[in-house]
């Protein structure tokens, strides 16, 4: 029951399918794909990667520990065998492994109903989930858009299983298989899925959660079991198509303002606050809580949201120079990613590169909204990729890198060339002169 196999196959399946919705999503105008808020999630996706991968390591290592020294296993009642329900040789269910298998997903679903109903519903949590929802999509590619910090507190939540028994094998199966299944309700191809309605998360029972109507607000926080909802009074069916995104909608591509804007308003209202009661209010009530002396028009909730979606028009030509460069950042990212889980001894350089990559994503995204900064950063950017890459090329003699590395100097330095040659042709055009 390896973890990494699995999620191996998973990841392939998500990129097909994600490129079959797009495509028909194409063909059939259904215009549930903009390329650049694609861009936009891929661009979140790889950011919550590479960012995760030492808090992944930090948690499995807390979770273990709990286990080891805290756990009932620590006294010898051990109730979740870590073995395969299922045996080849000749074929048979071991149904006391199966029970505890099942028990343990079960669990990590209704663990995670509560996190991520509490992201809803506690100020400092909607700080850490909120950019899963800043999107005013919704299509397969939504659901890698991730906060950098969701898992710091997530993993929290999850230590009573530690506590149970449960190994973190088995947890850590448990909580991918929450994610994989999370990933197809993310679509607005699939309609009312019948008597699954009643129990199961369901595309249609998860539009719902990402609404920004008054009905839809705060509910549906199920992950695989939507009976969690029904039973804590938290389930809405979906009436109407929903509205998605933020009933205060961030209109920026930028991941880091994605990742971090409401940490800065609880900041901004912490500061202003008069008293250390209304300070953690402000922390730890309703996320928008707020003394009545710090409110303003800005804080009533408006609906409709918006009127119209958050669209920067720039040139053909920046869309395909975008495109070629997130592909290529994408790739780096994921492989640093896939890197880092294997082998975390050189964190320098893979913190440095890591570094760089979430540098050029967030300057590719603002040539999207044709910032005029975001020219002075490419031009950084592709330089210092050039430079490195040529050292790499020039220090490392091994063939399959030179390979690799003799186009990726070839296309920094015409991305540097295509910027400074077409500075003025498509930044003039510049949506905003910040």
């Amino acid at each position: 029951m390896n973890s990494d196999i699995f999620m191996e196959y998973a990841f392939g399946a998500m990129i097909a399918l994600i490129g079959v919705e797009a495509f028909f999503s194409y063909i059939k105008g259904k215009h549930f794909y903009r390329l650049n808020v694609f861009i936009a999630d891929v661009s979140n996706g790889v950011i919550f990667a590479v960012a995760g991968v030492a808090i992944l390591a930090g948690a499995l290592f807390l979770y273990d520990l709990v286990w080891t020294h805290f756990s009932l296993a620590k006294l010898g009642i051990l109730l979740f065998p870590l073995e395969s329900p299922v045996s080849f040789s000749p074929f048979q269910i071991h149904l006391g492994v199966l029970l505890s298998w099942t028990f343990s997903v079960v669990l990590a679903d209704f663990i995670y109903y509560w996190f991520h109903r509490h992201t809803h519903t506690i100020a400092i949590l909607w700080a850490c989930h909120v950019t899963h929802h800043s999107t005013q999509e919704m299509n397969l590619s939504v659901a890698f858009r991730g906060n950098a910090f969701q898992r710091i507190f997530e993993y929290m939540y999850f230590l009573p299983m530690a506590l149970i028994g449960i190994p973190w094998p088995m947890f850590f199966l448990s909580h991918r298989i929450l994610k994989v299944y999370q990933f197809f309700v993310h679509t607005r191809f699939v309609g009312k899925l019948g008597f699954l309605e009643e129990f199961m998360v369901t595309p249609s029972n998860h539009r719902v959660h990402h609404g920004t109507q008054n009905l839809y607000l705060d509910k549906n926080h199920g992950g695989i079991f939507i009976i969690w909802d029904r039973m804590f009074g938290s389930f809405v069916e979906e009436t109407e198509e929903p509205l998605y995104g933020l009933t205060k909608p961030v209109n920026t591509f930028n991941p880091i303002t994605a990742n971090i804007h409401v940490y800065v308003d609880l900041i901004k209202n912490v500061r202003a606050a008069r008293s250390f009661s209304d300070r953690m209010k402000i922390l730890f009530k309703e996320p928008g809580w707020k003394p009545d002396y710090l409110k303003t028009e800005d804080d009533v909730i408006k609906e409709p949201a918006y009127t119209e979606k958050y669209n920067p028009n720039p040139p053909k030509g920046v869309m395909i120079y975008v495109m070629i460069q997130a592909l290529i950042l994408a790739t780096v990212g994921l492989i640093i990613w896939k890197v880092a889980k294997l082998d975390l001894t050189d964190a320098g350089t893979l913190t440095i590169i890591g570094a760089l990559v979430m540098f050029s994503l967030i300057s590719i995204n603002r040539i999207m909204e044709m910032k005029r900064w975001s020219r002075r950063t490419e031009v950084i950017r592709n330089g210092i990729f050039f430079l490195g890459f040529v050292a790499v090329l020039y220090a490392v003699k091994i063939p399959l890198i030179t390979y690799v590395t003799i186009p990726l100097v070839t296309l920094s330095l015409f991305s540097l060339l295509w910027i400074v040659i077409k500075r003025k042709t498509f930044f003039d055009l510049s949506l905003d002169h910040d």
